[in-house]
């Protein structure tokens, strides 16, 4: 499973670009897609830091967006 929580850090636009190439989506698309799923999974507009360290919490939002993704495709 891929880990999409570069979408996080400083260099998600880079990834956001990819994916958006990968999955025709514009990378904002992208990006809006995954604080999305972010929100989702950790229940708020602003989780906790070590929700998003927690690898459990992650794997759930990588998997999640990864439906995001391939169901845009």
């Amino acid at each position: 499973m891929t880990d999409y929580s570069t979408l996080l850090g400083p260099d998600r636009y880079d990834l956001a670009v990819s994916l958006g190439q990968q999955y025709h989506l514009d990378p904002s698309q992208v990006l809006f897609g995954y604080l999305q799923v972010v929100s989702e999974v950790t229940g708020g507009d602003q989780p906790q830091l070590g929700d998003l360290h927690d690898p459990k919490i992650l794997a759930v939002i990588n998997e999640q967006f990864d439906h995001f993704l391939k169901q845009r495709h």
